[in-house]
C-alpha cells in the first residue's frame, strides 16, 4: 500500500467515524429536545444518549490488542464500528413532587454543549473534504 492509498483510506475512515459521531450528536439533540418539551409532564423521566464513553472505553481497551494464532482464540478487540449510540432513561433521580426529573437549566446547558460539539465536528468534516478536494485537484496536474 502506497502513501496515496494510505492517505485515501485514512481520510475516508476518518470521515466515516465523524459521520457516526455526528449521527450520535444528532440523536442526543433529539433526546434533549424531547426532555425540554416534557419539562412540565408529570412523571416524565429524562433520557440521554450513551455513546462517547463507550467509544473512549473501547479505544482504551483496544490499545493492547491481543495477537491470536488461531481463529478459536479469544480476542479482546472490538471494532469501533460495532459501538452504537443507545438512548437510556434516567429514572433514579427525582427532585420534584410531580415525579418529573427534568431540570430545564441542565437540559439547556447540555443542548448548548451538544450543539457546539456538533458544529465543531461538522467543521472538521468540511476540512477533511477540502483536503480531499485539494488532493484530487493536485492529482490532475
Amino acid at each position: 500500500m502506497g502513501v496515496k492509498d494510505f492517505f485515501m483510506n485514512g481520510i475516508f475512515n476518518q470521515i466515516n467515524d465523524m459521520q457516526r459521531l455526528l449521527n450520535a450528536k444528532n440523536l442526543r439533540n433529539e433526546v434533549i429536545s424531547n426532555n425540554i418539551a416534557n419539562v412540565d409532564t408529570p412523571g416524565f423521566k429524562r433520557a440521554d444518549v450513551s455513546f462517547e464513553q463507550a467509544l473512549i472505553d473501547n479505544i482504551q481497551k483496544n490499545r493492547i490488542e491481543l495477537k491470536t494464532s488461531h481463529k478459536g482464540h479469544i480476542n479482546n478487540f472490538q471494532d469501533v464500528k460495532d459501538i452504537k449510540p443507545e438512548v437510556y432513561v434516567q429514572g433514579d433521580s427525582v427532585f420534584r413532587t410531580d415525579k418529573n426529573n427534568v431540570d430545564i437549566d441542565r437540559e439547556m446547558v447540555e443542548l448548548t454543549k451538544n450543539t457546539l460539539s456538533y458544529n465543531i465536528l461538522a467543521q472538521q468534516v468540511q476540512t477533511k473534504f477540502a483536503l480531499l478536494r485539494a488532493a484530487i485537484s493536485e492529482g490532475r496536474r
